[in-house]
């Protein structure tokens, strides 16, 4: 090579060997300190592995029980899920705040990768108010602890237990048979109720379908089933008590129906002038041994304006009214009372 100042010739250094040595040791060397650090070298091509973590997640993140009766208790459930690659371990599930608890998941515990444990969040509150409170769990995840919140609020507790219909009526019922209708029990508050006893007065009449002993939840309804089964001609009346804990304890329906002989000879036809009023669609006819103790004779509305009484008892003097009813179901006021007198056979 020329200097170009001053022509003369210059000879060109060297590549210096120790170097391109040294540098050629430097990929061992770095394999080397990655083996230290735990990075796994595969094969002479040098790829390499990260190990496996594993990741945590809590499903929901929020919890929101609601208004909850005072002594009452309402649960929920979360999920806590293993998302990453390697085991999960839970070393702790802490919950904070008045009324809540956790239950079902018992800390150490291993989750497997995509593997999911429950845990059963509760909350219980002792007095009336708004509650907050949290659920932590901790572990060996790197996202760890994760945190869901909760939220509740304790209301005063009421007990009401319904009976519907207050009354109910089974009409002519002929002697030796059987007649039956039935009574809905509803639970109108918000805390459980219990049924302790049910009892029925009046001959012939007889309860069935509710045990002492039955819990009905908020809202929840039991159906009690009530016969009539007459022994001789003649009114009778009398009621069910249902007794429990609610507050307006005990809930009386009034009964009442009529015991005629089979097969009587004799009977009574009304006849009266059609109502005048707008949606009239039919009418009941009632029917008492006075006219203060009048009982529907029909259980759904006869469109006709004439009735005729074939159950009749001889000797027997009988007071008659009728009402006119509309598609609403609601009733007139009663018509005139008229009487009629059985002839004995």
């Amino acid at each position: 090579m020329w200097h170009p100042m001053n022509g003369n010739p210059v000879r060109e250094s060297e590549p210096d060997k120790s170097l391109q040595r040294a540098a050629a040791l430097v990929v061992p060397t770095l394999s080397i300190i990655a083996l230290l650090l735990g990075i796994m070298i595969v094969g002479c091509g040098g790829v390499t592995l990260s190990p496996g973590s594993p990741a945590m997640s809590l499903t929901p993140s929020s919890i929101s029980f609601g208004s909850v009766a005072v002594g009452s208790t309402v649960s929920q459930v979360i999920i806590v899920s293993n998302t990453g690659t390697a085991a999960l371990t839970v070393t702790q599930a802490a919950i904070t705040g008045p009324g809540f608890s956790v239950s079902g998941a018992t800390v150490p515990l291993t989750i497997s990768p995509s593997q999911q444990t429950t845990a059963t969040i509760a909350f219980s509150p002792t007095s009336a108010g708004n509650s907050s409170g949290s659920l932590t769990i901790t572990s060996n995840a790197p996202n760890s602890p994760l945190t869901v919140s909760l939220t509740g609020s304790g209301v005063a507790a009421t007990y009401l237990l319904g009976a519907t219909p207050a009354n109910l009526s089974f009409g002519n019922v002929n002697v030796g048979s059987n007649g039956s209708s039935s009574v809905t029990l509803t639970n109108n508050g918000n805390s459980n109720i219990t049924i302790s006893s049910v009892t029925v007065t009046g001959a012939g009449f007889s309860a069935s379908g509710v045990a002492a002993g039955t819990v009905l939840t908020p809202s929840q309804s039991a159906t009690l089933s009530i016969a009539f089964a007459p022994t001789a001609a003649g009114s009778v009346n009398g009621s069910v008590t249902v007794t429990s804990n609610a507050t307006n304890s005990p809930a009386t329906v009034a009964l009442s129906g009529t015991g005629v002989q089979s097969g009587a000879q004799h009977s009574v036809a009304l006849s009266w002038t059609a109502s005048t009023s707008t949606g009239v669609i039919g009418y009941y006819v009632y029917r008492g041994a006075s006219s203060d103790s009048l009982a529907r004779l029909n259980s759904s509305p006869t469109a006709a304006t004439q009735y005729t009484d074939s159950v009749v008892t001889d000797g027997q003097t009988y007071y008659y009214a009728v009402t006119a009813v509309n598609s609403s179901n609601e009733e007139s006021t009663d018509s005139n009372v008229v009487s009629a007198t059985i002839p004995m056979s």
